[in-house]
């Protein structure tokens, strides 16, 4: 008990230490930069100004003061429209009653957020009392209701149905969101942010505005594709926060323009002043604003609704308004699109209100809701949660194209998400391999998969990458903006490159994807249905030196046609563990195939993370086209926890070696516990448990210097949720014990108060 506390206190001292390190190249201030923040909002209230310090133009754009730029022309954040169609993307087969069966809602999973203009109205009857507004503004907001609504109404009329309509959710104002986001992020999964900078023209009141700056540019505003400094610190927060993705709506400024002549106010270095000069409309390019070309975040366009889903890439449709990419250093941008339109979401006028609404800010919520299904799946699935990278590069390795051509493009990125089939892909892991890695300085990884004849190869590598750096404002600033250059290869067995990325050229941005050294984008994908049959190698390197010569997390998917990878020399049929005893478990596999194989190792992990071998079997076939089981019998010395995973590793005479997929085995002996929840947790945790006699079953927690803080005992006969009041305990990290009388079983688990 003591030395796992012991090496527990080791580990944590390891990552303080580790993000002392960082924190040089990392840490974005919070604190100072929100008190000049409100210094500015103050001096602007009080100055009498032109522009109001908030307004609304129409019943679903509010806007907000948010600072001054370089040249003391005043910012604004302003909301996009907003709609909801889950059929588009598949979500409504996760739910309840839905086609996979999975019966996900978002429950428990209270690690979402929004940024938005204004507060949700929180009495609606969509939301039941699980919207915690955490600033107050003046009103509540149409806008953001509407967004609460795509993302959490509970579906009481079925045509407004959130995508995690079980979920609870935590709602701020967009003013001085830095702050708030830098703070709040060690809590959340996702977050949605239906707003943008102004720019280009927009009308307030009655007044037409252009918001470039002439100095720089006098047809176009400089601020479309431009990475400024909360585009930094956006993908510094995501860097330091691994767990946690910020999803945005691309906005809708593709098109807007005004008749050549028209009268309209500029900024000319010190006010807003008339002028009649002819400017550019907005686009079809390079019409995605500032911090919606932040590397790590993932960036959503519109498209008109598939209520039937998907039918192919012919009956996509990207709506006018539609922001599309490149960013100035010609990254791709939207990562990806969903439904817009007219459909109805919650409403304002009262507690049971519905409204119509349209535009890429209901497009966002639409993929936000629906990644945190997937998270709550993954977290069935492996007893952890996927990486903030792991979850983009899911949503983009499954997405359906949107043209006839393969590969991305600068209208809708990758495509439209298939949530059925990224749900499959984790739930398949046979056929499907999801890596979590991390590569160190002048390291390399491989692995190795096996093509059959007819094959496909999908491969998606995503990294959530260091901060870029900014720089004074420019028109089509080229500066590249990636840090860690991480690369993806496809070799054959003599080592030639035969499979590379795809590759957009911003010089020529309608033009198809082709494949290359994509040295601009975070995300590296390769789709090949070409490959001949045999034994490749999928690489990950980088270039150059990584930042600080430390190492960088990375994320590999791996399928293919239609959802298909062997990563062994051998060809399975089934993975299976059995459990026997509270502590034993069978382990069985099945091959139909074997070449050069001298024999397997079985390898065992209680978190899905680290594994460790537990025995081998030499007696194998080595070469053979017959059916073959393979059994081992694992035995512990105390009892199974809730879920357990295995995988086979698999040795060539060669001396090569090779990992299966990661199976898993649910607890299902006379006691065991099944699952703690929340972790981390406030106040209380209940602990699910199985017990086929009625047993006393201690409860013990001890805190990280080895002492016990809370002991108590219950009985528990069949399946319990045993609820332990935790309140009176600091925040802090501890361990769990619980303990059968009478009986050797017992388990530990480690256990985190906030």
């Amino acid at each position: 008990m003591f030395r796992l506390i012991f090496l527990l206190l080791i580990e944590a001292f390891c990552v303080v230490e580790l993000a002392a390190q960082k924190a040089s190249f990392l840490f974005e201030p919070n604190q100072n930069a929100a008190n000049e923040f409100w210094k500015d909002w103050s001096v602007y209230a009080q100055a009498n100004p032109q522009i109001p310090i908030q307004f609304s133009d129409g019943p679903l754009k509010d806007c907000s003061f948010d600072g001054f730029a370089f040249n003391g022309q005043p910012q604004f954040l302003c909301t996009c429209n907003n709609l909801d169609a889950a059929k588009t993307i598949g979500t409504q087969n996760l739910w309840l009653g839905g086609s996979l069966g999975l019966n996900l809602s978002g429950v428990g999973m209270n690690k979402l957020a929004l940024w938005d203009g204004g507060s949700a109205r929180q009495t609606h009857v969509e939301f039941g009392g699980r919207v915690v507004v955490i600033d107050t503004p003046s009103a509540v907001s149409g806008h953001t209701t509407a967004v609460v609504g795509n993302l959490m109404a509970a579906g009481l009329n079925p045509n407004v149905k959130g995508m995690s309509y079980q979920t609870q959710l935590q709602n701020w104002n967009f003013t001085n969101d830095n702050a708030e986001i830098i703070a709040a992020a060690p809590s959340l999964f996702l977050s949605n942010h239906s707003y943008v900078s102004v720019c280009g023209w927009t009308y307030i009141g009655s007044n037409l505005y252009w918001y470039g700056d002439s100095s720089l540019n006098m047809y176009r505003d400089y601020k479309y594709g431009f990475y400024n400094d909360r585009t930094r610190i956006w993908d510094s927060v995501m860097y330091q926060n691994p767990y946690y993705l910020m999803v945005k709506a691309a906005g809708n400024d593709r098109g807007l323009g005004v008749a050549p002549g028209s009268t309209h106010y500029y900024w000319n270095g010190s006010a807003w002043a008339l002028t009649n000069t002819t400017r550019d409309s907005v686009g079809p390019y390079d019409c995605i604003s500032t911090f919606g070309c932040a590397k790590n975040i993932l960036t959503v366009g519109a498209i008109n609704a598939m209520p039937n889903g998907y039918a192919g890439s012919s009956a996509v449709a990207v709506l006018s308004y539609s922001a599309w990419g490149p960013t100035d250093d010609g990254r791709i941008k939207p990562d990806l699109v969903a439904a817009s339109g007219s459909i109805l979401s919650t409403g304002t006028a009262n507690d049971s209100a519905y409204s119509s609404l349209g535009g890429t800010s209901i497009a966002s919520p639409n993929v936000t809701g629906s990644l945190l299904l997937l998270q709550e799946y993954f977290y069935q699935l492996k007893g952890r949660y996927m990486r903030n990278a792991t979850l983009k590069g899911l949503a983009i390795h499954s997405a359906n194209r949107c043209k006839n051509s393969p590969g991305p493009d600068y209208e809708c990125g990758w495509g439209v998400p298939n949530m059925t089939r990224a749900a499959m892909c984790l739930k398949d892991s046979i056929r499907n391999t999801v890596l979590e890695n991390s590569l160190a300085n002048n390291d390399s990884f491989a692995i190795r998969v096996l093509i059959a004849t007819g094959d496909s190869l999908r491969l998606t590598l995503a990294w959530t990458d260091p901060k870029g750096i900014t720089t004074l404002p420019l028109y089509n600033d080229t500066t590249p903006k990636l840090v860690n250059d991480l690369d993806l290869r496809v070799l054959d067995s003599n080592l030639n490159i035969v499979a590379m990325p795809f590759v957009l050229n911003p010089a020529s941005p309608a033009s198809p994807a082709t494949t290359g050294d994509n040295r601009r984008d975070n995300i590296e994908q390769i789709y090949s249905t070409s490959l001949s049959s045999g034994k490749y190698w999928v690489k990950v390197k980088h270039k150059g030196q990584l930042q600080n010569q430390n190492a960088q997390s990375y994320s590999l998917i791996i399928s293919g046609a239609p959802l298909y990878a062997a990563a062994l020399p051998v060809t399975w049929v089934s993975l299976n563990a059995k459990q026997e005893s509270w502590n034993e478990a069978s382990i069985y596999f099945t091959v139909s195939r074997e070449m050069n194989n001298h024999h397997f190792e079985i390898e065992f992990s209680e978190d899905g993370t680290v594994f460790s071998e537990v025995g081998s079997i030499y007696k194998v076939a080595g070469n053979s086209n017959k059916i073959n089981v393979y059994r081992f019998l694992h035995r512990l010395n105390h009892g199974f926890q809730n879920t357990s995973f295995y995988r086979i590793k698999q040795v060539d005479y060669d001396g090569n070696i090779a990992y299966s997929k990661v199976f898993e085995l649910k607890a299902s002996a006379d006691w065991s516990y099944y699952l703690i929840t929340p972790n981390p947790f406030t106040e209380q945790i209940t602990v699910s448990m199985f017990s086929k006699n009625n047993s006393e079953n201690t409860f013990k927690v001890y805190n990280m210097f080895g002492e016990c803080v809370h002991n108590e005992k219950r009985n528990v006969f069949g399946l319990n949720a045993i609820m332990l009041n935790l309140y009176s305990l600091p925040n802090g990290m501890y361990i769990l014990e619980i303990t059968e009388s009478n009986s050797t079983n017992k388990v530990y688990q480690t256990i985190v108060k906030e």
